[in-house]
Parts: structure tokens; sequence; C-alpha cells
């Protein structure tokens, strides 16, 4: 099926005996345009996941399984450009937005300098446009445009953070417990803003051919991790748990918050307060 998937994987890390099973031949699929929370207590295996669809980590002796986009591999390449076509198809929000700005680049560098770096055409020019459309839309300050990092707000570095990924219209678009640590009023308006981004329209799937588009915030498919169901219930139609290493519940948000099935998402429910 047309998405991104994951097909048998395991993941280990090393520790005093040798190494340690973290994910035990997990299968998922993210089909285009869908929002999907994956859904965990802390510790249960959800960032080695994020990091293995983002090619971030090192495979070891024990680990196997496979990524695919629309049913295609993604080869492991040594060479940096060669992943350039996945690194535009697939962006991701950290969980500590703020750390993640470079500090010596200014709010509208952070969002316009990576287009380049990942080889979107058009001028320098061309990609400050796209930069400043994006930061209007998600209603970042012109004022701090042209700031340092250390001068935005816990919740601006956020918006930036996500400003910069959704700059190539990505298809796929990872976010790291994207509320996790905020205040009440910010982990509200980011909720908003991926609510916005979940409703509008889709990535366009020719994504590198162009900058222009009707829309500076494409809706490309989110996954987003965390161990808040309450939270990723306003953003997310589909929820997936993962306990100890493994997929144990793949459900409709409605139907996790009404008659989980599983203890472990039986917990994530019991969590969230106020339900009968």
């Amino acid at each position: 099926m047309k998405g991104l998937s994951v097909r048998g994987l395991t993941r280990s890390h090393p520790d005093l005996d040798g190494y340690r099973q973290v994910l035990h031949d997990v299968d998922l699929d993210l089909p285009p345009g869908q929002s999907v929370a994956l859904l965990g207590r802390s510790g249960c295996g959800k960032t080695t996941l994020l990091r293995a669809l983002l090619l971030l980590d090192h495979l070891g002796p024990h680990d196997g399984g496979e990524i695919l986009l629309d049913e295609q591999p993604v080869v492991r390449r040594r060479n940096v450009r060669d992943l350039l076509p996945y690194r535009r198809t697939v962006q991701y929000v950290p969980q500590d937005a703020a750390a993640s700005l470079d500090p010596a680049r200014t709010v509208i560098e952070q969002v316009a300098r990576p287009l380049r770096a990942l080889g979107i055409p058009g001028s320098r020019s061309d990609h400050e446009e796209r930069a400043r459309a994006l930061l209007t839309e998600l209603e970042i300050p012109e004022d701090i445009w042209g700031s340092k990092p250390h001068r935005v707000s816990g919740g601006q570095a956020q918006r930036v953070a996500i400003a910069r990924a959704l700059a190539p219209r990505p298809r796929y678009l990872l976010l790291d417990e994207p509320v996790s640590g905020l205040d009440p009023a910010l982990r509200r308006q980011v909720l908003e803003l991926l609510a916005r981004i979940e409703a509008a329209p889709e990535a366009d799937e020719q994504n590198d051919a162009a900058l222009a588009g009707d829309s500076a915030v494409p809706a490309p498919a989110l996954l987003v991790v965390s161990h808040d169901l309450a939270a990723v219930a306003r953003i997310c139609y589909r929820g997936i748990v993962m306990d100890d290493g493994t997929l144990v519940e793949d459900a409709p948000m409605c139907r996790l918050l009404s008659s989980p099935e599983t203890p472990a998402a039986r917990a994530l429910r019991d969590a969230v307060p106020n339900l009968p």
C-alpha cells in the first residue's frame, strides 16, 4: 500500500549483558494524509521506532526488518545526498524544539536555510519567501523573525520547529511529544496549530518541484508520539498503543477512549481526567 511503513522491525540497545531487544518484530502503516498517534508509557520503545523511521539509528548485529516508502524499501546509504529525497518526504519535530534550533541563526534563517540543504529548487529569496509565508500562516510574530532562538519563547520555538519541518512540503511529519512540558496555554496553542495542519490540503507528492501553493501549510500525514491520550485525541483519528517494544492495540481514537482492550491502552485511558 502507498504510505510509510515498517515491516518486521527489531532493534536492540547494548547493555552490560550484551544487547537488550527494544523493538520486537514491529509492523506499522502510516497512509498518506492520515493522522496517527503512537502511544505508550515512557521507555516502551516509541522513540526508538521514531529514530528508525528517521534513519537516525545505528544498526546492530541483532537488528532487522525494513522501512518502506510507497511499497519500496528505503535503502540506507553512506552518501548523505542519496538520502535527500527521503529527508524531503519525511520530516521531524523533536521533543525539545528550542534545543534543536541553531543558536547562531535567526528565526527566518531556521526555516529558509534547510530548503537549500535539502536540495529544494529555488533561489535564496525564493526560500526566504517560503519561510515568510509559513511564519505568517503559523502566526509567528514578525517582530521575532530576525531574532536568535534565545530571544523567543518556548511556544514560539515549537512553532518555528514546526515551520522548519513543513518548509519542504513533506508528505509525512513525525512529532515527538509535541506538547510535553508546555504550560496549559501553550499546549492549547500548539494543539490548535496541529489541528489546522491536519485539516489543511494534502501535501503535494511532488514537494521538491515547487515552493508555491494555495496554502503555505500543506497537510502531511502525521505520526504523533505521545504518552498523553487526551492531547492527541484532538488531532489524531487513529491510535496505536505500544508496550514493551510491541504494538499491542491499533484502533480509532474514539474506541481507545471509550473501550480500550489491552492493559496498556486502559492505563493510558485511565490517566485522562474527567472521563466516565
